[in-house]
């Protein structure tokens, strides 16, 4: 917290749970978090959940959505249960139908967990197919942009376009920045053949997206020292 409060400070702060801050010690089943919902005991999110604010149209802190200036963002939890009929999975079906695209043009989805990662990455890859089978295809209906997200402490980009394991499939472009300052992960993961196009353990940095127009998308790797490590552009053509 100490860490952040420089700039928490002053501009508004939108996070997302992850496992650190949801992990949990195994208990009756009798518990819950400080949503309400169910979960097998422990911390359950408690300190996250009272340090932090989200706007009242969603599930607290654990997922929410917001729109600032052209984009509207949906913060979803990776940690919460997202199947088909779940409370999570409602939230976001309701959210993406209701988005007005000549108001907030771009749409960004963030999630602690990645739902693209190299396949060597086995335990996060088999959570990311389980997160796709749930949610990819309202992603891809709706034309989702971009989706962030954290948790493997590394860079990665995907393709553009993915959707299925397919590059140009109409789906959006997944970013995972955990390089904010945990130890790196240094795997040893390189490129996933088409689908991961960008690696990087070595450095770290943070994510900065600019929003040009409703047309035009940047987003930078910044590593210290403001070095512009990879970037990109994505272009729409908005009707």
């Amino acid at each position: 917290m100490d860490m952040i409060e420089p700039f928490a400070s002053r501009v508004p702060t939108m996070v997302a749970v992850g496992n650190h801050e949801y992990d949990y010690k195994r208990g009756d089943g009798s518990k819950t978090d400080a949503s309400g919902m169910k979960t097998d005991g422990g911390e359950c999110g408690i300190p996250f959940a009272k340090r932090f604010a989200a706007p009242n149209n969603g599930n607290l802190i654990f997922w929410y959505s917001f729109d600032q200036s052209l984009v509207h963002t949906i913060m979803l939890s990776s940690e919460h249960n997202m199947t088909r009929g779940s409370a999570q999975y409602k939230f976001l079906e309701q959210d993406l139908s209701t988005i007005n695209r000549k108001i907030t043009p771009w749409v960004v989805v963030e999630l602690h967990r990645p739902m693209y990662i190299n396949k060597k990455y086995r335990t996060s890859d088999a959570i990311g197919v389980a997160m796709r089978d749930e949610i990819e295809d309202l992603l891809h209906f709706h034309q989702v942009d971009l989706v962030i997200s954290g948790h493997y402490h590394g860079y990665l980009q995907s393709c553009e376009g993915l959707f299925r394991e397919q590059c140009a499939n109409g789906g959006p472009k997944y970013v995972t920045i955990g390089t904010g300052g945990a130890p790196l992960d240094c795997s040893g993961l390189t490129p996933n053949g088409p689908i991961i196009t960008k690696f990087d353990d070595e450095h770290f940095g943070v994510g900065c997206v600019s929003i040009y127009n409703a047309s035009a998308l940047h987003f930078e790797f910044v590593g210290l020292g403001e070095e512009v490590l990879d970037e990109f552009w994505l272009f729409r053509q908005r009707n």
